[in-house]
């Protein structure tokens, strides 16, 4: 479905799974004005053209640690890095860039003893890598999970039912075999009935649905859904790398955190102290929102910074040359 193109109501429906992934069609029929059979088979082909995926894996929080690392290729060895870097589940997202950094990587870890092992062995045996950088973080401030598409009126979205908290009996604590098999199915298709979770573990329906509350209420669990960058309200991304004073991350009152166009912050150990991953709605937007990001962090200074010229992987999926998502999925859970 290549040629497929998101109409206003498909904008709609992903805006309001944006809201709540897994809200029942029959409780988006009268928010959205269509049936619940023609909003189904509409996501069907959103996600059939790859103009959205969704995602699940474990909570930030609970995925150990993180870290950005920026490669230089040799010449003409860019795809050829990324392709192979793609594949491999600890490095969960990879821009391709301009400025003086041909690649940006997320790289997740389970601790910071696993992550050493990957930095000192793995990531030198990338082909095509001229030399890299790595930037492990102390704390991730911000992250793009609650972005939406803002296709929907405020009363719309108010109206979206969310999920239900688990019921009194059931368990407070999910096994990790169990809360790892919840991910793999829903990773796969977030919004997988209870009935189809219950088949794939080998559990009753009421468990599985039990397990999931208890997972999202302890936001031991994210889902989300991501649409392809041409269809974004800020379809322009660039990664900025900033010094900053320690008091102003420390004991700063962190509004700058509030603007709506970054979609990822992390204070980092290295050359740059935060990095910043911000939105625009073009290029030339870009440099507006670069002094206002500095304005708003005392003593701050973006002392570099790379556009994002092609997204090569997010969270898992791997993504074509055009923005959408190919369909392959590189599994982000571990065991």
């Amino acid at each position: 479905m290549k040629n497929f193109e998101l109409q206003q109501i498909d904008l709609q429906i992903i805006n309001a799974l944006q809201v709540e992934p897994r809200v029942p069609w029959t409780a988006l029929s009268g928010i959205l004005g269509l049936d619940s059979v023609t909003l189904a088979r509409r996501w069907e082909r959103i996600i059939s053209s790859g103009c959205a995926w969704s995602v699940a894996m474990e909570d930030a929080g609970h995925r150990g640690s993180t870290a950005i690392v920026e490669v230089q290729c040799h010449p003409g060895q860019v795809l050829r890095t990324a392709e192979q870097a793609s594949l491999d589940r600890d490095i969960i997202s990879i821009d391709l860039t301009s400025g003086s950094r041909d690649i940006v990587m997320t790289l997740t870890a389970r601790d910071d003893d696993e992550l050493a092992e990957y930095i000192l062995t793995r990531l030198g045996t990338l082909p095509g890598v001229r030399s890299t950088r790595t930037y492990i973080l102390n704390s991730i401030l911000k992250l793009g999970a609650n972005w939406t598409v803002q296709a929907l009126s405020a009363a719309q979205v108010n109206s979206i039912p969310r999920f239900r908290p688990p019921r009194a009996a059931a368990a407070k604590v999910v096994p990790e075999q169990l809360a790892t098999g919840i991910v793999r199915v829903l990773e796969k298709d977030v919004r997988a009935s209870n009935t189809e979770l219950s088949r794939e573990l080998g559990i009753s329906g009421q468990r599985a649905s039990d397990a999931l509350a208890t997972l999202r209420m302890q936001q031991a669990l994210d889902l989300r859904i991501h649409v392809a960058q041409q269809y974004s309200n800020w379809p322009a991304v660039t990664w900025y790398f900033l010094q900053v004073p320690v008091a102003s991350l420390v004991e700063g009152d962190g509004a700058w955190l509030a603007m709506p166009e970054i979609q990822f912050a992390g204070v980092a150990f290295g050359e740059f102290n935060l990095i910043v991953a911000l939105t625009s709605r073009s290029r030339a937007d870009a440099l507006r929102l670069e002094a206002v990001l500095e304005s708003r962090i005392p003593g701050a200074r973006v002392a570099d910074r790379s556009t994002v010229i092609r997204v090569h992987k997010h969270l898992g999926h791997l993504l074509a040359p055009s923005g959408r998502a190919t369909g392959q999925i590189v599994s982000l859970v571990r065991g």
